[in-house]
Order: structure tokens, then sequence, then C-alpha cells
């Protein structure tokens, strides 16, 4: 105890010290530290960044030879084939490639797998593909690493390929291509190895670009920005820079389909943020891949006008709104599969299967289960007696171990930490769950909770006062421009004007969300679909807005004073922006929150 009341003190006199010396918020710098932040200089860093973020691209092992790979085949004329993902991030990298190569006079061609007919990754039948439509060169983006026997034909055949991934090798040997950019393969000591696919492809442009004595290439940071969310990589310092530069460069992007996404998506609403790319952006561009086929997708990110655009946009809503209706069929037979199999009672992994299911919305299911339920998760679709996969993790699980250590059991299995797909015969389904569960223990993994119909307790950050939310700007820098002057002296702010500064959030660092005890509701007020509206104030606080989706159950608590858990956000209303309280949990007022959290 004595411990604890140590560490609150330390806490606390670290985020007055940030507060005071970078003129924030308060809570804004108690949220930085709860996060783990232990310095001032830290937190300048991510309210602000720094220059040393960015590092030489040729600090990466095989990008001097990838750099006069290409600058070869730009001397001789050649066409380069560019084979990437079919999801987000290998989308990007797939747009961002073959807009850099347009740039510097190359001639391309783009592919993209299929995932009912492909699966995921370079296949022998993408290969057989490309050698009949007369490839020499060949780019592999997002993929590529794990692919042995796959290059190994292409190499037959003649071709020249560069391999550009991000994924860990299979433990099998690295693919025999003639140049590898990855920055897990073994000798690498690039200091950022967390790097998504699309971002491993613009340090390769950048490479390249600086060699040509051409301008940095940062009109492609929205594409970089896209897939680093998407693909839920760590949020190192430079991956931080190049999304906070890429969000914010969405809204005036050089690429007509981003224009249009933008438009549709965002309506004028300002800079674009984490939440907007994972929730609005990411799922109408993975639609289409998800449903049939990727193409759409990445010709709406490849759109040379406004008009092909709109066009296309209009079809990823189509593709979207499928998906939403065979997710959520999906998603109730694996529940009702889960409480048939487990009762109340989960593994350490769940893995659930069912015939047919599609396998373009596994991915999304098994994110849900592994949500609610808090647990590592592979939803599998068996036909024709195979099982193909898309796995999931949540903290302390490693996807990427686990496979490898049954790698004898799949046909095909890839993936890193938290996020894998796999193919295996549908029976030895129940040989892989009693090898995860040995491979959870060995990780030692035991899980996080006893599964009895209820969701886990919902975490936040910090307690706060609700005075909190809105402060006087006089106290603080102007959060418009950090560090350059104060705002009007009168002036009220809110503390989100100061936390859209630490943008992205992502991955390893979700949006902020936090706790007020002793709220009292006014106005409540049950929308369709189970929301409840409400405003809210506490101990004579101004009152807010707040809305909390889903939460109907929680209504009956609402009489008496209440404890919540939220996340504060922007509303959008008639061109007006306004702070809005978006409130994940709901629970009775016991006694206030300890501040030692």
């Amino acid at each position: 105890m004595a411990q604890e009341s140590t560490e609150a003190v330390l806490n606390e006199h670290l985020a007055s010290s940030m507060s005071k010396s970078l003129r924030i918020p308060h809570v804004v710098a108690r949220f930085l530290v709860s996060r783990g932040v232990c310095s001032v200089s830290e937190a300048h860093r991510m309210l602000c960044g720094n220059s040393g973020d960015v590092l030489d691209p040729f600090l990466m092992k095989g990008m001097d030879a990838a750099v006069e790979w290409l600058l070869k085949i730009r001397e001789k004329h050649e066409k380069v084939f560019v084979f990437g993902d079919y999801d987000l991030d290998g989308m990007s990298a797939v747009t961002l490639m073959t807009r850099a190569l347009a740039e510097l006079g190359m001639e391309s061609d783009w592919r993209l797998p299929n995932r009912f007919g492909d699966g995921y990754g370079l296949s022998a039948s993408a290969v057989e593909e490309m050698h009949q439509a007369g490839a020499r060169y060949v780019i592999t983006v997002d993929t590529g690493i794990t692919a042995n026997a796959e290059i190994a034909l292409a190499k037959s055949y003649g071709m020249s390929v560069l391999v550009i991934d991000h994924h860990q090798p299979s433990g099998d040997g690295l693919p025999e291509c003639d140049v590898l950019l990855d920055p897990h393969q073994e000798g690498d000591s690039y200091p950022n190895p967390e790097l998504c696919g699309v971002g491993v492809s613009y340090k390769f442009i950048c490479a390249l670009y600086s060699k040509l004595s051409m301008p940095e290439p940062t009109k492609f940071l929205d594409l970089v920005a896209l897939g680093t969310l998407a693909d839920l990589v760590s949020m190192t310092p430079e991956n931080r820079a190049f999304t906070k530069a890429g969000l914010k460069s969405i809204e005036s992007s050089h690429w007509p389909g981003l224009q249009e996404m933008y438009s549709n998506l965002m309506k004028g609403h300002g800079s674009v943020g984490g939440i907007d790319v994972m929730y609005k952006f990411a799922p109408l561009l993975n639609a289409p891949g998800r449903m049939e086929r990727p193409d759409p997708a990445l010709k709406l990110l490849l759109s040379p006008n406004m008009a092909t655009a709109n066009a296309l946009m209009a079809e990823l809503r189509e593709w979207n709104s499928k998906r939403k209706q065979k997710e959520a069929e999906i998603t109730e037979m694996a529940q009702e599969q889960m409480t048939a199999m487990y009762g109340d009672k989960l593994p350490t992994v769940i893995v659930v299967a069912g015939n047919g299911w599609h396998v373009g919305v596994i991915g999304i299911v098994a994110a849900k289960l592994a949500q609610e339920y808090h647990r590592p998760t592979a939803v599998l679709s068996i036909q024709d007696g195979m099982a193909h996969a898309s796995a999931r993790a949540v903290p302390g699980f490693n996807w990427h171990k686990a496979l490898f250590e049954s790698r004898e059991l799949f046909d095909r299995w890839g993936g890193h930490a938290n996020a894998a797909g796999f193919s295996l015969p549908a029976d030895k389904i129940d040989e892989l769950r009693k090898r995860l569960e040995v491979s959870a223990a060995s990780q030692n993994y035991t899980g996080t909770e006893e599964c009895e119909g209820e969701a886990a307790p919902c975490s936040y950050d910090i307690c706060i006062s609700l005075n909190e939310l809105i402060v006087e700007a006089s106290q603080y820098m102007a959060p418009s421009d950090y560090g350059a002057g104060n705002a009007n002296k009168n002036q009220l702010i809110s503390i989100l004007d100061f936390i859209d500064l630490l943008e992205p959030f992502s991955g390893n660092f979700p949006y902020p969300t936090f706790r007020a005890d002793n709220v009292k509701i006014h106005r409540l007020r049950e929308l369709k679909g189970g929301h409840l509206q409400m405003d809210i104030s506490q101990a004579g606080s101004r009152v807010y807005p707040a809305i909390g989706f889903g939460l109907r159950k929680y209504k009956s608590l609402l009489s008496k004073p209440v404890s919540v858990i939220f996340e504060p956000t922007w509303n959008y209303f008639n061109d007006r922006k306004s702070l809005q309280l978006c409130v994940k949990a709901i629970e009775p007022f016991i006694e206030p929150c300890s501040e030692n959290n």
C-alpha cells in the first residue's frame, strides 16, 4: 500500500511538472503519465514530434541493393509488376508503389490475390498468371517473406523479385529472392522493426528518391497512415511521425480517391483521426476484398479523377452493406457454438469453426470475439475438408509464436503477433485446439477472466472531474499552434483540443478513456437500437451531452448517481463542433475512484 502511495505521489509530481513546463492542462499531463510517458521531454515529443523520429532508410538491411535493383530496371525501360496483399496495408502499399513508379517514368502493373481462390499472400497461381502476362520483374509488398516455394517458382521462370515485407520470417529460411527488405530478417538492425507493409515500402521510395536527388515523397504519407492504422502496428516514434503527418494530409490529399472518401466520410469536419480511419475508411476499403475481390478498393485509391472516384465510392458502400449483414450472421453462429461447446467456462484460446462461413468476414468476427471475451480467438471456415482461419490476439498472447510451434499442421500460415491466418485439414482442428492451449501456457498466458455471459469490466486511463474537460485558454499554450503563443485571454477551450495533438490513437496507444464518479443524469432518452442519449453533470459542473451506444440495459441505474467511463469526442452538427461524451460503461456509484489509477 505504501509503495502504491509513493508511486501515486511521484506520478502526480511528474504530471504537475509536465503541465507547468509545457503549459498543457493537468488532466492531459496525468493521462500521458498513465500511458507511461515518464519525462517532460517525452511528453513534448508526443505533442510536437521530433525531427529525429524519421530514420535514415539506408539503415535498413538490403536498402542499397534494392535501390540499385530498381534503377537498373529503370535504365532498361522495363515494366514492373507490383504484387500486394488484399488488406488495406497491402492495397496502400501497392498504391504507393504504383504511383511512385509512375513519377519515375516507369511502366507498372499490379496484382492482388483473391482470398477465396488464391488465399493470402503470393500463391503459385499468381506467379503463373504473372508469368503468362510477361512479367520479368516483380515487387511484392506487404507479403513474400514466407513465400519460399512461390518465389522459387518465379525464379524458375526467370523472374527477378524484390520482396518488401514486414511480417516475421517463417523459421524455415528466407525466400531466395534477388533482394529482400524486411526489418524482421536476421541481421537487420533497423531501429524501427515495427513498420507495416506500406511503411517499409515508403522507406524504399524515400531511399530511391534520395538517390535520385528528388524531394522527400511526403505526398504519400496519407497512404502510409491508412496502412499503419489498419494493420494495428505499434506506434513507435517513426510510425507515429508518419501517421500524424499522414492524417493531417488526407484532408488535402493529392489522390482523387482519398479526396472523395474524405468528402463523403468526414463531410468537412476537419482533420482525420485514428478512429476515423479505423471505423470509417478501413471498413469501406476492405469490404470488396472481404466479400469478393479487393480490386474496386485499389482502383478507388488509384482513381485518376473525381468522377471515377465517385462511382467507385458508391460501389464500395454497397459492398460494405453486404459485409455488415454477413458479419452479423456469422458472429451469431459463432457465439451459439461457443455456448454449446464451452458453456460458461472459456478455454484459454477460443477456436470456433463452421461449414461454409464466409472467409472474407471471419477476421472481423475473430476480432469481435477477442474483444468481447478477452481471449485470443481463431475463427475457421470449413470448405471441402479444409479449414481456413483468421486469428486475432489479446495482450499477452502471440499468434505468430503459437502458429510457428505447430507449423507442421498447416498447409499455409502467416501473420504476426496480433493477427494471423492459416489453413489446415478440418480433421486437425481438435489437435490445433490442444496445441494452442499448450502454447498459451508456454507464453505464460492464462486468460483474464471466466466468461459467464457478462462483459469484462471496462478499463480506463484515469479518474477525472467533469470540470476538467473545459479549461481557460489563457493558462495554456494555444492548441492550434502549440508552442507559438497563447489563445485569447478569456476563451474557454476543451481538453480535446490538446488530445487532438496526441493523434494518432491506435494499436498500443488507444483513444483516451476517463472515469467520472457521482455523476447525475439529465434528460435521458432511449434511441432506436438500444442507445441512450443523455446529459450529465457532476458536483455543480456544466452539463455535458452524452451518448451511450448499446447501453439500454443500464437504464434502470440512471435514476441515481452513477460512475461513467467515457471517451471525450467531437460532435458535429449544423457546421458546429462541440464536446460530446461517448459513454462506454455505467456502474452504480459507490465511492470516489482512487487516484492511484
